[in-house]
């Protein structure tokens, strides 16, 4: 057997999982199955991947090395395979438009979709601020909502231009529900709470968030035990959800949210953001960015009513 790109996804996927039963639900696929597969590709690797107990599974030495290999193709697959769908998507009816994972995107292209004049709408979704500004540079893009932390502006390349969608948007703690501090009265929580527990969270990448994440929770008395990454929110919801740790998230991320979670706000707001829209004033579509503005504003404010509805508290936003 060939080792195949979904193979290698397979075998990330049950090392984030800890344990083929956890990674055959979110594959939602039979364990059984799932075990037959994993032992095929271990047969393709030539030796064991893991090692199997009651509790779950751990990464072998050669599982150490094909998981760490497997996360870094991937990654540089997927961004091939994005970039090469922006730089192809070069109709004059489309708008290409870029962001982070956790932004309201959809609410975003359903708006531009609805607008009389667009027929297609191309999306890249990428972690990385420099790599958006890049594409927004070089014409790959037309619009991207940007994330700025405070002491990390942005510089815009030439050719660039911003405006303020949300002033300010807070980080909130997010647990499983059955998590001894989501049981506890009061809205807010103190970082410090926080300082026995497993964190899970994105690769340290160049936003200045993770920055700022250790140097809060130190101002807070600890050093946080960041366990675990993945560039798969849903995996990271995964881990919450069993009850492996906890992670920060914005309130406009309800879509990725479950009712086996609760997000709590943390006191003193110490980690928040600017959400900005950047466009190429080269674009033939820059004409469009207060239209497009006003679409970002409104699925952001979509995104706050449902998160709401979810009967989570949170704080009000500052929208510019």
């Amino acid at each position: 057997m060939n080792v195949e790109l979904r193979h290698l996804r397979v075998v990330v996927l049950v090392a984030e999982a800890g344990s083929v039963g956890r990674a055959a639900r979110w594959l939602k696929v039979s364990q059984p199955s799932l075990t037959a597969q994993l032992k095929r590709i271990e047969g393709a690797f030539g030796g064991e991947l893991f090692a199997r107990s009651r509790t779950g599974v751990t990464p072998t030495a050669l599982g150490r090395y094909a998981v760490d290999r497997a996360r870094a193709i991937l990654v540089d697959v997927d961004h091939l395979a994005s970039t090469v769908s922006a730089m192809t998507a070069v109709e004059s009816s489309a708008v290409r438009l870029g962001g982070f994972p956790t932004a309201p995107m959809s609410g975003i292209a359903q708006r531009l979709r609805d607008h009389g004049q667009i027929e297609r709408v191309s999306i890249e979704v990428e972690w990385s601020t420099s790599v958006l500004l890049q594409q927004l540079e070089s014409g790959r893009l037309d619009f991207a909502l940007l994330r700025e932390f405070p002491g990390f502006e942005l510089r815009l390349p030439t050719g660039v231009e911003a405006c303020t969608v949300v002033e300010s948007e807070s980080a909130y703690v997010v647990m499983a529900a059955g998590h001894p501090l989501a049981l506890v009265g009061g809205d807010e929580l103190e970082l410090g709470a926080l300082s026995d527990e497993e964190w899970i969270g994105e690769p340290p990448d160049d936003s200045g968030f993770h920055v700022l994440f250790r140097a809060a929770c130190e101002q807070a008395g600890f050093q946080p035990k960041v366990e675990h990454h993945s560039v798969d929110t849903s995996v990271l919801m995964g881990f919450v959800t069993s009850g492996q740790g906890v992670a920060l998230v914005s309130p406009t991320s309800y879509r990725m949210l479950s009712r086996d979670v609760v997000t709590r706000p943390l006191s003193g707001d110490p980690i928040h953001r600017r959400l900005l829209l950047a466009w190429s004033t080269d674009s033939p579509r820059a004409q469009m960015s207060s239209d497009v503005l006003g679409m970002a504003t409104s699925a952001y404010d979509e995104a706050l009513t449902e998160h709401a509805r979810r009967d989570q508290p949170h704080r009000r936003m500052h929208v510019a």
